[in-house]
């Protein structure tokens, strides 16, 4: 009776290790199927700095390449001062250490990097870094759609609310936007209806909260 018991679990262990090896196989794919669902940018860079993968936000603001690029698959920053200091904290994972760094854009917001060592668990080499890169203008425009489809913001409503969280004046408004402060006006007042606000700091404030 017992060796029957024990003949009948043989081939329910042999699926279970032929189910862990697929999954093992497909791990890969799927680990970068749910990185491409975040909207922060992450980058695997290797010990020579050069870039050995990334999800679909990484690629997107390498492409853009204000801040972040890949130049001849190598890694770099906006400025030299910001590549070293990347590139420093790329050399520190292989000692098992992380850092925390600004990156300074042209006219926007500095974008906030990330730099730790790949788990060795996950096939990670000694001084394989994983940057993860978030960008404050993403996760304020999300908002802002969120925000947008809530209240009823035309698209042009919306530009004006994006630059107003962003703290521009509204003459700065009108010209980045290539129309007459009096309609930037018009705009702001829409903005309050349909949000039911009277100021303009009550307007910030409830499409930042």
């Amino acid at each position: 009776m017992a060796m029957t018991a024990t003949l009948d679990r043989l081939p329910l262990s042999r699926d279970l290790s032929q189910q862990r090896e697929r999954a093992q196989d497909l791990w890969p794919r799927l680990a970068t199927g749910v990185l491409d669902l975040l909207d922060q940018a992450v980058l695997v860079v290797a010990r020579d700095f050069s870039l050995l993968g990334a999800n679909r936000a990484g690629g997107e603001l390498l492409r853009e390449g204000d801040g972040l690029a890949a130049v001849q698959r190598s890694v770099v920053a906006s400025t030299p001062s910001a590549t070293f200091e990347l590139r420093r904290g790329i050399e520190l994972t292989a000692r098992g250490e992380g850092r925390r760094m600004q990156v300074p854009r042209k006219g926007r917001p500095a974008l906030s990097v990330m730099v730790e060592p790949h788990p060795a668990e996950c096939g990670g080499r000694p001084g394989t870094a994983v940057v993860f890169v978030r960008d404050p203008e993403r996760g304020r425009e999300c908002g802002l759609a969120s925000q947008a489809s809530r209240y009823g913001f035309t698209p042009t409503e919306c530009e004006v609310a994006q630059h107003l969280t962003a703290g521009a004046a509204l003459g700065d408004i009108a010209a980045a936007l290539g129309i007459t402060l009096n309609t930037v006006r018009g705009h702001l007042k829409h903005l309050y209806t349909k949000a039911g606000v009277h100021r303009q700091a009550e307007l910030v404030a409830k499409l930042l909260s």
